[in-house]
């Protein structure tokens, strides 16, 4: 499932979602459903301390502090490839795109998921060897 805010919504909305889902990456989708941005838990530690968010002051706006244009990939864009815009780019997720369309996001987390499923493979091969 894919859970997304739009440009407008209140960041506590994000922040909220992430908290409730256990995700550290929300996907900021316009009103015609394109991907236009991403928040990330890092995106929310950092305007928290820098004081942008407290009791006194106006709510924050996503699209005043998603990533704009974030990097993404294809449904069929290689694992390999994936991994290496992310090592490159040192980034935690690559929303997954298909005609501008979110469609799906990779994070860090799924990949460890993988790599820790060849691995347990791998060893189950060689103790049976």
């Amino acid at each position: 499932d894919l859970f997304t805010v739009h440009p407008e919504d209140v960041v506590d909305l994000a922040a909220s979602l992430m908290d409730w889902r256990h995700i550290r990456h929300v996907p900021v989708e316009d009103n015609d459903g394109k991907l236009v941005g991403l928040v990330s838990h890092r995106t929310l530690l950092r305007m928290v301390g820098q004081g942008m968010r407290g009791a006194e002051r106006a709510p924050v706006a996503v699209k005043d502090i998603m990533i704009n244009d974030p990097i993404c990939v294809t449904p069929t864009t290689r694992t390999l490839e994936a991994i290496e815009h992310m090592r490159t780019h040192r980034i935690g997720c690559l929303p997954v795109v298909e005609d501008g369309r979110l469609v799906g996001i990779i994070t860090e987390r799924d990949l460890i998921r993988v790599a820790a499923m060849l691995f347990e493979k791998q060893l189950r091969e060689n103790d049976a060897e």
